[in-house]
C-alpha cells in the first residue's frame, strides 16, 4: 500500500532534504510532491546565486548517509577573536576529534547536486499545484520555503511567524583576495557593532560583513583600496596580504520565530520555522535537522499525522531553542567580545563550543 500523499512546498535544500531522507526511511517516492514557483524560470535562479554556504560536520555527515558529496572545502581551523580585547578562541580538528571542522559549497552547487539527487530518487516537483497531473489532496503539508529578514516583516507580522528582534544591521557578502591565497583556516572577528566572517573557498574567502546599517552601507560602497584597509583593520593583520574585495550582496538582519511549528497536518521547517542571525552559520544546518527528525516522525506509520507532526515539535523544541539563543546572544551581549579570550582557557569550553557548531544544541 502506498504511503499517502506529503505535499513540500520550496524546492530548496531543506524541502528537498526533507524529501530525500523520506525516501531513505522507506516512504514511497511517489508519495511525495514538491511545490516551488521557482522551477518554473528558464534559467534556475539559483544559477546566479552568489550565496556561500557554511555545513556544519553533522551536514556533512547527513549528506553522506544519503550517499551525496557536495564537494565542500573542508575547515580544518576556526580563529574566533574580537577587536580590542586580548586572546582568541581556536578550535582545531584535534580538539573536538574528527577530520574536519565542516566545509564551505556555494548554494547553486549545493541545489543543483540536491534536485539532480531527488529526480533520480523519482520524486515530483511541480512549479504550482495546478501543473500537477492528479487532483490527489495531500494528507499532509510541509511548509519549507522562507528567506531572510526584510524590514517590513514587522508590519506584515502574524500567521503564526513573528518578528522577535531587528538587529539593526545588514550582512554584507562578497569575496577576498590575498596575496597568498587562503588556507583551511576560518576566521570569525567579533566588532563592537557586529561580526566578520572570512571563510576559505578554493583560493580566496568567501566574506560576510555584520554590522550596523551605515557602517556596512560605508564598507559596501567604499573604494576597492578603501575596503582592503577596512577589512584589515577588522582582522588586526590576522589575514595579510588583503588586496582584493569583491561584494556581491547585501541584506538585512533580524530574528524570525514561529513558535508553533506543527499544526494538525501542517508543519514548518527551516527558514519558515526560524529565522537566524548569520553569526555562527546555523540557520541552514539547524533547518537540515529540521529536515531529517521530520521525515523520522513521519515514518511512524501506526499514528495519525496530527501525532507525528507534534512528536516533531516536541523533538526539535531543545535544539531549535538552544541555537537561537547562542546566535542572539553572540550578535547582541556586549560580554561575549571581551570574554572570548578568556572562555578559550576554560577546559573543554573548546571542545562544548565545537560540538554544538558541528551537531547543534
Amino acid at each position: 500500500m502506498a504511503d499517502p500523499l506529503v505535499r513540500i512546498q520550496g524546492a530548496g535544500p531543506v524541502g528537498i532534504l526533507a524529501a530525500l531522507f523520506l525516501v531513505k526511511y522507506g516512504w514511497t517516492p511517489s508519495s511525495i510532491e514538491l511545490i516551488d514557483p521557482a522551477l518554473r524560470a528558464a534559467q534556475p535562479a539559483h544559477d546566479d546565486d552568489p550565496r556561500i554556504l557554511a555545513l556544519s560536520h553533522g551536514t556533512l555527515v547527513r549528506l553522506a548517509q544519503l550517499g551525496i558529496d557536495c564537494q565542500a572545502e573542508r575547515i580544518q581551523h576556526i580563529h574566533v577573536s574580537s577587536v580590542g580585547h586580548f586572546g582568541a578562541m581556536e578550535i582545531k580538528t584535534d580538539n573536538v576529534g574528527v577530520s574536519d571542522l565542516g566545509g564551505l559549497v556555494s548554494y547553486s552547487r549545493l541545489l543543483t547536486i540536491l534536485r539532480d539527487r531527488m529526480r533520480a530518487d523519482g520524486i515530483a516537483a511541480f512549479a504550482s499545484i495546478e501543473e500537477r497531473p492528479t487532483a490527489i489532496e495531500p494528507a499532509m503539508r510541509v511548509i519549507a520555503e522562507g528567506g531572510v529578514y526584510h524590514a517590513t516583516d514587522r508590519a506584515n507580522d502574524g500567521h503564526g511567524m513573528r518578528v522577535v528582534r531587528d538587529y539593526h544591521q545588514h550582512a554584507v557578502v562578497g569575496w577576498v583576495e590575498t596575496e597568498t591565497g587562503a588556507g583551511a583556516t576560518a576566521y570569525e572577528r567579533f566588532t563592537a557593532d557586529g561580526a566578520v566572517a572570512l571563510l576559505p573557498l578554493k583560493h580566496r574567502y568567501a566574506l560576510i560583513w555584520c554590522g550596523e546599517t551605515h557602517r556596512a552601507e560605508d564598507f559596501a560602497q567604499a573604494s576597492q583600496s578603501t575596503q582592503c584597509r577596512m577589512l584589515d583593520e577588522v582582522m588586526g593583520g590576522r589575514v595579510p596580504g588583503i588586496c582584493k574585495v569583491e561584494i556581491t550582496g547585501s541584506y538585512p538582519l533580524g530574528l524570525k520565530w514561529r513558535e508553533k511549528i506543527a499544526e494538525q497536518d501542517t508543519v514548518w521547517i527551516g527558514n519558515s520555522a526560524q529565522a537566524l542571525h548569520p553569526v555562527a552559520g546555523q540557520g541552514l544546518n539547524l533547518g537540515f535537522r529540521d529536515a531529517e527528525t521530520l521525515a523520522a516522525c513521519l515514518l511512524q506509520r501506526g499514528s495519525p499525522i496530527a501525532e507525528r507532526l507534534q512528536d516533531y515539535a516536541h523533538r526539535r523544541k531543545a535544539d531549535r531553542w538552544t541555537v537561537r539563543k547562542a546566535t542572539d546572544t553572540l550578535a547582541t551581549a556586549g560580554w561575549v567580545r571581551r570574554a572570548i579570550g578568556g572562555v578559550a582557557v576554560i577546559p573543554g569550553a573548546k571542545r562544548l563550543l565545537g560540538q554544538v557548531l558541528m551537531y547543534g544544541g
